[in-house]
This record gives structure tokens, sequence and C-alpha cells, in this order.
């Protein structure tokens, strides 16, 4: 096992129409050794079909508000997740602005859900997908990916077909304003926090510029957190999870973790000159 990456068991699996439950971050006692890490409804299956590779396809209608699929695996940061084959990145998921959910080796069932600009799933959490409206038998479960990633790891050209198609899916994509109405409620947490977080952002005024350059040398690390807390729009963010959130960088994220003073001289200019990042 990598550093800072370690197992994540699915909330439910189905085996041999039983179902086993599992608390999310826990070794689950009542599932046997062996089992899938991913879930796929039994209202569904996966195929394989050209030129996606796979799919997920309604084997009954699934009525809306119905979970269809568990993602499952290890959780690593984004520097582990790299180290990964790229087959293997392909059926992962972004939890988070620095953490992901890679999948097994071998593809599961679980693991064929493709992106479309327009989706009949949602994110109910983190892991998991539910239905938005009712599903016919023979349609394909959809969801659009810019409802749980927010980083660069999975951009493509998209040939969904759809008339909302937005051609090149990108990790940018979550912070269309188009979007966010239309997909109130369907989006991973830690990507509504980041939408909430841009809609309350602003630049430094005057006086907030005063303050952190007055308190600066008192206390670096404390000043750069308040001021940065007001540029992002995340007053209770700690100093990592802003320097994980606006830094994508590794190394310079880390230069900063780590407090290196050239790279907090280098940040407070371009908050004094610039007012944001």
């Amino acid at each position: 096992m990598l550093p800072n990456q370690r197992y994540l068991p699915i909330s439910w699996l189905h085996h041999s129409g039983r179902s086993w439950c599992c608390v999310l971050g826990r070794p689950c006692r009542s599932r046997p050794e062996g089992r899938l890490r991913n879930y796929l409804s039994p209202l569904a299956e996966a195929r394989e079909i050209a030129p996606k590779g796979f799919g997920s396809f309604a084997v009954t209608p699934i009525p809306m508000g119905t979970i269809v699929a568990t993602f499952g695996g290890t959780i690593v940061n984004r520097l582990n997740f790299e180290t990964y084959p790229l087959e293997q990145r392909s059926r992962s998921i972004q939890i988070d602005v620095n953490q992901f959910v890679v999948g097994p080796e071998l593809r599961e069932p679980g693991d064929s859900i493709n992106h479309s600009c327009l989706p009949n799933c949602g994110m109910r959490n983190a892991t998991q997908l539910i239905t938005m409206r009712e599903i016919a038998v023979g349609e394909e479960l959809t969801y659009d990916y810019a409802m749980s990633d927010t980083s660069d790891y999975d951009e493509f050209e998209c040939a969904c077909g759809s008339d909302r198609c937005r051609r090149l899916i990108t990790g940018d994509d979550w912070k269309l304003p188009e979007l966010h109405s239309r997909y109130e409620n369907m989006f991973s947490p830690y990507v509504q926090r980041k939408i909430d977080a841009a809609r309350a952002a602003r630049p430094l005024s005057k006086r907030d510029v005063e303050n952190l350059m007055n308190n600066y040398d008192i206390n670096s690390q404390q000043a750069l957190t308040l001021a940065l807390r007001i540029a992002t729009g995340m007053p209770n963010a700690s100093w990592k999870t802003l320097i994980d959130l606006c830094f994508t960088d590794t190394q310079q994220s880390e230069l900063l973790q780590t407090l290196d003073q050239q790279s907090l001289d280098q940040l407070v200019r371009q908050l004094n000159e610039g007012r944001t990042l």
C-alpha cells in the first residue's frame, strides 16, 4: 500500500440476492473477502459497447431517486493517484480537492457508468449515484462528470450526442453557472462546497491587504490564512485545505504546506499586488 492511501469499502454490496451493509472507511465483517468493491444495482447490467468500451443499462424500469451505483476502491492523494495505470485511473472518481477513489485493478460492473452532458443520474454523496428521473428499460445510466470532478485527470472530447453536449469535458466544467441550477443537489459534497465558496469569494479590500501586511511579519501563516479565507469564500477553512484548493501544482503546494519562506513571500506579494489569486 502506498503512503496516504486507505481502502474504501462500498456502502452497499449486492451479491447472489443478498446485501451486505458496510460503513465507509471501515472493514465490513459481514462481507466475505474477495467480493466486489463497486456496486451496480440489480436493476441494471454492464455491457460492452462501442466506442465507449463499457456502459450500464436498465434491465427493468428504475424509479426516480433510486441508488444505482456506488464507487469503491482505495483512497489516495493526487501525487499517489498519478502512479496508477491510466486505465485504472479512468475508472476512478474524485471525492475531495486532493483525494481520489481508485478502482480495483480489474474492471467491475460498478465501474461502467459513462458521462453524458444530459445525464439521468446524479451524485447522492461522494461515491453514490442516484437516478434523477425514471429510467426506461434499455436506457443507459449516465452522469455528468462535472458533478464529481474538479481536476484535469480525466479530460476528453465528448460524444454523448445530446443537444447540450459541451464537446470538451474538463476539470473546470463544475464552474459553469448553467450546471449549478440544472444539477441542484446533485453535486458531490466537496464540489458543492467549492461552488458555494466561489459565490462567496471576493477580492481583498484595501483594509484586508493592510491587515495582511501588518500581521505578516508577526505570524505569516495566520495572516495568509485569513486573507485566503476571504479570497476563496471559505471562512472556516484550514491552511491545508486552502492550499490544496488554491494550488494544483504539487511542488508549490508542498512548499507552502511546509511553510517554505520564499513561497510564503511570493504568495503575500501576489495577494498584495493582485488582491486575489
